[in-house]
């Protein structure tokens, strides 16, 4: 087996009787599990979830290629940032952003995304996240409410 980590938006429910969402990684569970593999993930801003995935390297492969959202190329906590190119590193600095959180926020904890590592970017990206509701005017569901506790990235980790 072998670890990957990666950020999945969340998708609208099928169910019309109450409608709700779910992490895009749910649609590989079966995938996942058919070989005794586990995922687990922290809902963050931006209406995404960092997720790890314990399976074997083809599925975890399988799930990046086919998949529309972003694997990060590091799998252990302690890894270094340094260890990527500049491309990687803007790659997830700009995912950040795209999260929600401001270019303040962002330099301020990492005036050098080189110095730091994966746990440190993904506890960073696991402190707040927005409660959803659901609009029946627009039949949406809306992320503005208050802001929530996410699940701790060492839950995640141990959760696999």
């Amino acid at each position: 087996m072998a670890i990957a980590w990666f950020l999945c938006p969340y998708k609208r429910s099928p169910r019309t009787d109450k409608p709700a969402r779910y992490c895009a990684m749910d649609d590989f569970t079966s995938l996942i599990e058919a070989e005794g593999g586990r995922w687990s993930e922290s809902e963050i801003l931006g209406d995404r979830a960092i997720v790890k995935v314990n399976a074997l390297p083809a599925t975890l492969t399988t799930i990046a290629e086919t998949a529309t959202f972003r694997r990060i190329p590091l799998a252990a906590l302690d890894d270094s940032l340094s260890t990527l190119t500049n491309p990687q590193r803007n790659a997830i600095k700009n995912e950040i952003l795209d999260a929600g959180y401001t270019v303040a926020e962002v330099n301020a904890r990492f005036p050098n995304l080189a110095n730091v590592t994966l746990q440190e970017v993904l506890v960073f990206m696991a402190t707040r996240r927005l409660k959803p509701r659901y609009d029946s005017g627009t039949d949406t569901i809306i992320l503005d409410g208050p802001i929530q506790v996410c699940k701790s990235i060492d839950v995640v980790d141990s959760e696999t």
